[in-house]
């Protein structure tokens, strides 16, 4: 039963494959239980808190998911896999992104006690679970499933350039450093415009996007030549019945470790509309560079679509958690008023405004 499932999973997909209830999760993010670290783990407490029975960390041992990252209420933190089986998990999510996404020695054997246990694993990790013989063969014995979100699809598809034809427009979620919120922004955007009755298709492009929406292709894992191709495809289908896609950003055109993927996502979607993402006051990026101005990595990505198409600033979201309120809504004005469109913190203020502005450009 073993196997793994790069596309196409939800909440409604697990049920369906395994017979199971809704997924009832604990989340590993051993050591790394924060507001950034375990951003994995932290989607599924903010978005679907009804499938996490408990956080596994040891460093942050006795507290709730509320008391770490302000959401998930009364979610525990226990010290170990083994004190997780007192909250009667069926499934373990790896919730952090490791550097070079590789499962460290530790993990491997939270893993191995999990499908000994009869759990199923959700990986999102460069290092697929599903290929190792002693998970696969043991999964196998034990009657359980390994999802590895982040497998490609195969065959990969090749750039056709469908975007010259394409009457759906596609909005994508940009950002001046990694970690700046561009998933969030992208689901809360669609949650806002469907609530107002725009039919959104979401292209998740990394693990959490793909273990949220159902749907997408995990970028960073598929080989350059065929990365514009593999998102051209997923926007192709998501297209078909809808009347805005909005596409997941990775990374960021100026981050000297993953601007490829980057640009090759920017230009596998060619997007009508851009949505900027970033993190007010953060003065080095995730690889201890001093951050460019916001202004000229905005500039950089409209450049990199102008010889195609045009394309828009639509808005800014900004993430603010360190922030304090009256902080928080300085930023927010101070950016709005800098580039004349709707600036909000999705999480803090929701994007009701930004929506409003999107619409108007559906309907023009």
């Amino acid at each position: 039963m073993s196997h793994q499932l790069s596309r196409n999973f939800s909440g409604d997909l697990y049920i369906s494959i395994t017979g199971r209830v809704v997924p009832r999760y604990a989340i590993l993010a051993e050591g790394a239980f924060d507001y950034i670290l375990s951003k994995t783990g932290n989607a599924i407490i903010r978005y679907r808190p009804e499938e996490v029975v408990c956080v596994v960390d040891s460093r942050t041992v006795a507290k709730t998911a509320a008391d770490v990252l302000g959401i998930g209420e009364d979610i525990p933190v226990v010290a170990s896999l083994q004190d997780a089986f007192q909250h009667n998990p069926n499934a373990v999510l790896i919730g952090t992104a490791p550097p070079g996404g590789q499962l460290p020695q530790s993990g491997r054997e939270m893993i191995l006690l999990a499908i000994e246990n009869k759990l199923d694993v959700v990986a999102g990790l460069h290092s697929f679970l599903s290929d190792d013989t002693e998970f696969s063969d043991l999964a196998t014995k034990k009657g359980v499933n390994i999802w590895d979100l982040r497998k490609p699809p195969d065959p990969l598809p090749f750039s056709k350039g469908s975007w010259q034809t394409r009457k759906t427009p596609v909005l994508l979620t940009v950002g001046t450093d990694c970690d700046t919120g561009k998933m969030t922004a992208a689901w809360e955007l669609k949650c806002e415009l469907e609530s107002q009755g725009v039919k959104t298709a979401f292209v998740g492009t990394g693990q959490t996007g793909i273990l949220l929406g159902g749907f997408g292709v995990p970028v960073d894992a598929v080989v350059s030549d065929f990365m514009a191709g593999a998102i051209e495809a997923e926007v192709d289908k998501a297209a078909k019945d809808s009347d805005i896609v909005i596409v997941e950003g990775q990374g960021s055109v100026t981050h000297m470790v993953y601007s490829g993927v980057t640009v090759g996502l920017l230009h596998g979607c060619m997007p009508e509309m851009l949505l900027m993402c970033h993190e007010p006051d953060r003065e080095l990026d995730t690889f201890g560079y001093p951050m460019a101005p916001f202004h000229l990595v905005l500039d950089i990505y409209m450049k990199l679509v102008e010889p195609f198409r045009p394309t828009e600033l639509v808005g800014i979201s900004l993430m603010t958690p360190l922030f304090d309120e009256k902080t928080a809504a300085e930023r927010v004005k101070e950016y709005g008023e800098r580039f004349e469109v709707p600036v909000s913190d999705p999480v803090r203020y929701g994007m009701v405004k930004i929506a409003e502005n999107i619409i108007k450009y559906l309907n023009c």
